[in-house]
């Protein structure tokens, strides 16, 4: 089943009942050294990795928050783009999607801000986000 984390509008990346921490995330820029990730039509911006999960010495996670919970963006394959997030929220209830449909080998994912090939008014490929788990603890 595909479940987009951010609610009925995919396309408003405004906080979402079910991720936690975008408020305030801006859109990304070609140039941008941070994590993207992509939410509808729009990529958006984490920053700089601050966690390496994995012990492999490269800095592959963000985690941010708000008032109701954490969740952690993850770049499993190190292309640039978030492909796993999980969030647990205070009430006890979590969450974990995977990006369903990345680009392999091209940067970020394939996703971007900029209008898609062909005319200039194309949209980017929206993100497909596929929810793997979810419950309460």
């Amino acid at each position: 089943m595909t479940d987009p984390f951010f609610g009925a509008d995919p396309s408003d990346h405004a906080a979402a009942p079910d991720v936690c921490g975008l408020d305030d995330a801006p859109l990304a820029e070609p140039s941008s050294l941070g994590l993207h990730v992509p939410v509808g039509e729009d990529v958006l911006d984490l920053g700089a990795p601050e966690a390496d999960l994995d012990g492999d010495g490269f800095m592959e996670a963000v985690t941010r928050g708000d008032v109701r919970g954490l969740t952690v963006y993850t770049d499993v394959d190190g292309d640039g783009t978030v492909d796993h997030v999980s969030t647990v929220r205070f009430d006890g209830s979590y969450d974990s999607w995977r990006l369903a449909n990345p680009a392999e080998g091209v940067p970020f994912g394939g996703f971007t801000n900029e209008p898609g090939p062909g005319s200039p008014d194309s949209v980017p490929t929206p993100a497909r986000w596929e929810r793997i788990d979810h419950g309460h603890i």
